[in-house]
């Protein structure tokens, strides 16, 4: 077995990563989902530790986490936990794979578990999709396989039981031969080389006998086509997908990449400009596509207009135009060269991952790149050959392509397998394949012109510029700015946040759904603009958030302010126009009626939101104003926003105090000429003597969902405290008994779930099978035995757990991007001390026992204010009010 050993002496915590060369694609044909399947059974017990779901609780009681997934020919099994009980985590991990029981009671419970996940997805258009892609390539393939598994693929056969075929697969694939280790801890080397020794040595061995993958993924009839494909939620898509080899041996060059960077570009003369401005695309992106050891589908994929809908031909053609341009010029040096500077710095001044993360992709990495590239791999890039340049575009022919049109009513014949996608398949028209063979360039196209947010050389903060806290280096009543230099990381990174509140956006509902609309077409104007400082190591994002609008820079601190000013200059000369007005319009409002489709889980949160924060109305509301939204009241809307505001601004990274200087100078020039106003407060509405209350909600799906909100009283560090630590003794306790021995859902857990910072507990469960009175029931009932086990925990356990939640609560910053969130999260918390970690933390040490038992026995008294959400109606005989969401709002905002 391959094994990399990596000492980090700072590591919060330590993460062990096992990674198989044995994924879906080695399913046998009869037993489709198997490898999945293993991966399940391979956390239910071993020899040594014969108790189910033991692992997942002795991580979780020592402040770490574990998971794992299923890939195509790989499968990857990590966890984490505090560095004093990792040696007894890897001893745990390393009985997993060298003695797994496969025990037969649980082999029925978890084919049930499969299902669930299988129906949880069943109208996932991704998954749907992606089946139709399956049913269309070469079925001797293994890419034709159907990964995930049901009940109908994971059953006994007259001739081998699924435990048998269980065995059979492990015993075939899971060998020392085919895996690669990877340890990340403080230790010393030599200790972590004589854990492994101790643990792994008795991995099974042997030689696997296996077919390397021959078969091509398309047979030549699977190529020119044309795939017509009808989506559950709306939306329109084209995609060209054009077939590669396997392109791992090409991974010196990037040289796929960096042709998905020239065909994504989006400033003048990009095939993104020229369609968007014909009025047919929304969103253009290049690259994406699945791939595997010896294929590569390269897609380009275009978000249609209803225009565009119309007029795919026309799109296709411009597409291979544009392949035209490429493949008729020279070699574009210069903007190579920027990409290779830009995965330099990427490498030389990355910042740190976290353990698990780290193992996770080394072990991943060893199985892809020789010794010397297990690290590096990733970020090597080398000049290729021009004759290697010309190859790879000259896969990018009309032969060679796939065309798939995706939308609602399109005329199909025939329904996908286990998601009953609707499609049609039929050749693209010979008159087609020639007109596209035969395109020349367009001159409207041309290659990225030299990017104007790029740099030769970046400087870095000395060490000892780091401060220990922000400092607020600037306060009127238009401003305030928060400023924290730190070098702790040894990055040229920074980052620039600013909350713009805005009385105007907050008036009523009609105002906030067309603050949402304008931050949409604002987003919309502004992409084109200010894509070349994507592509040069810089980045924003601006969205609605508390009362107002959030911008947020980040990457490369040079020119970052520049990109800073640059968006608040769209903000005050952006134009509405009466085109991208209605267009933005229909595809928000599209993405709100959508929302009904998602996980009934996610839509239960959404509504528990609505209903606790005044500012985030139900999406049923907000749809409401949105369709009757015109564009002359819209205009008016546009002209008012901006005339009155306040800044509240932060500052942390690589910046020097110069930096902040400019940057205070330059938001208040852009402040000079509008109305100030005071920070806005945060309104709320508290659940105070309302609850407990059953909500019946309505979601557009067949699963039942349920999710139980148990709200604090109030936001002092030692209800923070309790409702952490309950959370962290609570999730893998729930999730075993209702997911692993109940089997009543897949979709199964516990959250600490701050609402308006007060914090609050959820249970939820999401079920194909199984009522909401049912999953109450079994939710009250596991709380009633959990607080009988509650009383047998002893003083000793009770301190366990307390320190398991306090090496969470201490873990360090692992990167400059989770600092910066960090503190501008206390920043809008009023923590301007930024000590309430630290206050959590003693009012953890600080908690008895007693204190802790009775918390819990508070929290299950039937007058609790609980918000119960649900898609079925309430249990009957049952204490709790019936009540509309609506209503629940009525009586709080009238209290």
């Amino acid at each position: 077995m391959a094994v990399l050993l990596v000492q980090q002496s700072d590591a919060e915590k330590s993460a062990a990563a096992l990674c198989i060369r044995a994924g879906h694609f080695d399913d046998p044909p009869e037993r489709q989902g198997l490898a999945h399947f293993t991966e399940h059974m391979l956390f239910l017990g071993s020899k040594h530790y014969p108790v189910a779901g033991s692992f997942q609780q002795f991580v979780s009681h020592h402040g770490g986490s574990s998971n794992a997934w299923t890939g195509t020919e790989h499968s990857t099994y990590f966890f984490d936990s505090d560095a004093a009980h990792f040696a007894e985590g890897l001893q745990r991990f390393a009985d997993m794979f060298i003695h797994p029981l496969f025990a037969e009671s649980y082999i029925e419970k978890e084919r049930q578990a499969i299902e669930a996940e299988f129906t949880l997805k069943l109208k996932d258009d991704g998954r749907r999709i992606y089946q139709v892609h399956k049913e269309t390539v070469n079925p001797a393939h293994p890419f034709a396989k159907f990964s995930v598994g049901n009940l109908q693929t994971l059953v006994d056969l007259p001739e081998q039981s699924l435990r048998d075929s269980l065995l059979a697969f492990y015993q075939r694939y899971y060998l020392a031969s085919q895996m690669t280790l990877v340890l990340v801890a403080p230790e010393p080397l030599s200790t972590q080389q004589a854990w492994v020794e101790q643990h792994f040595t008795a991995m099974p061995q042997g030689e696997c006998q296996r077919d390397w993958l021959e078969e091509p993924l398309y047979l030549p009839e699977q190529l020119g086509i044309e795939l017509r494909v009808e989506p559950h939620k709306e939306m329109h898509k084209l995609v060209l997908s054009f077939a590669l080899p396997g392109i791992q041996r090409w991974y010196p060059y990037k040289l796929v990449s960096f042709i998905a960077h020239l065909l994504g570009d989006e400033g003048p003369g990009s095939l993104y400009a020229e369609l968007k401005a014909a009025g047919w695309i929304n969103q253009l992106s290049a690259g994406g596509g699945v791939d595997g050891s010896n294929f590569k589908d390269f897609s380009i994929s275009c978000e249609l207009t209803q225009a565009g809908m119309a007029s795919t031909e026309q799109i296709t053609h411009a597409i291979f135009q544009y392949l035209a341009m490429l493949k008729q010029s020279p070699f574009p040096q210069q903007l190579y060269r920027e990409r290779q500077q830009l995965l330099e710095w990427s490498f030389s001044y990355q910042e740190p991952s976290t353990s698990e993360q780290t193992a996770t992709e080394l072990a991943v990495n060893m199985h892809h790149y020789p010794v010397e590239d297990i690290v590096f791999g990733d970020y090597r890039m080398e000049t290729p050959p021009e004759s290697l340049y010309r190859q790879v575009l000259n896969y990018f022919q009309p032969t060679n392509v796939r065309l798939m049109v995706i939308g609602p009513g399109l005329e199909t014949n025939q329904s996908a397998r286990w998601y009953l996608t609707p499609y049609r398949v039929e050749p693209l028209p010979t008159r087609l394949l020639q007109s596209l063979a035969n395109l020349s360039p367009s001159p409207k196209f041309q290659l990225p012109q030299p990017n104007p947010y790029f740099v030769d050389e970046l400087r870095l903060l000395p060490e000892s510029a780091t401060q220990e806290r922000p400092d607020c280096i600037h306060r009127d009543n238009a401003l305030t700015l928060w400023f924290k230099p730190d070098a702790d990381f040894h990055t040229p990174k920074g980052h620039i946040y600013l909350q713009l509140s805005l009385p105007f956006s907050i008036q009523s509902c009609w105002h906030l759904a067309a603050t949402r609309l304008w931050v949409e077409l604002l987003n919309d104007e502004i992409q084109q603009a200010l894509y070349p400082a994507s592509t040069a190591g810089l980045g924003y994002s601006l969205h609605v958030q508390k009362q107002g609008i959030s911008i947020h820079s980040f990457g490369l601190s040079n020119n970052q302010i520049q990109l800073l000013l640059d968006v608040l200059e769209h903000l005050s000369q952006f134009q509405v126009q009466a085109g991208r007005f209605h267009e933005i319009k229909q595809q928000l409002m599209r993405h709100w009626r959508d929302s009904h489709k998602n996980k009934p889980v996610a839509s239960l949160f959404s509504q528990l939101s609505a209903v606790l924060h005044p500012l985030n109305p139900a999406i049923d509301r907000l749809l409401l104003e949105l369709e009757s939204m015109q564009l002359d009241a819209f205009a008016c809307f546009h002209q008012q926003l901006l005339q009155q505001l306040h800044i509240e601004a932060f500052m942390v990274g690589n910046w020097q105090s110069q930096d902040a200087t400019e940057l205070q100078q330059r938001l208040g020039s852009w402040l000079a000429d509008r109305e100030h106003c005071a920070p806005l407060s945060v309104p709320e509405r508290p659940m105070q003597n309302h609850g407990p209350v059953w909500l019946n909600i309505d979601v557009d799906h067949h699963d039942h969902a349920l999710v139980i909100y148990l709200p604090a009283q109030d936001k002092s560090p030692e209800q923070i405290s309790r409702f952490m630590l309950a959370n962290h003794l609570l999730a893998p306790r729930y999730f075993h008994q209702l997911r692993t021995e109940q089997q009543l859902g897949y979709l199964v857990g516990t959250g600490y779930v701050p609402v308006n910072t007060l914090p609050g507990l959820a249970f939820y469960i999401q079920s194909p099978n199984t009522d909401c009175q049912q999953l109450y029931q079994a939710t009250v009932q596991f709380y009633r035995t959990f607080l009988a086990e509650l009383e047998q925990l002893s003083e000793l356990e009770f301190q366990e757990l307390k320190q398991g939640l306090l090496n969470q609560l201490q873990d360090k910053d692992t990167s400059l991007s989770s600092r910066a969130k960090r503190l501008w999260l206390a920043i809008g918390q009023d923590d301007l001390q930024f000590n309430l970690t630290e206050r959590i933390s003693s009012a953890t040490k600080q908690l008895t026992l007693n204190q802790f038992v009775h918390f819990f026995y508070q929290l299950l008294s039937p007058d609790y204010d609980a918000i119960f959400l649900a898609t079925d109606s309430k249990p009957s005989h049952s204490h709790l009010r019936f009540l509309d969401a609506s209503e629940l709002i009525s009586e709080l905002e009238n209290d």
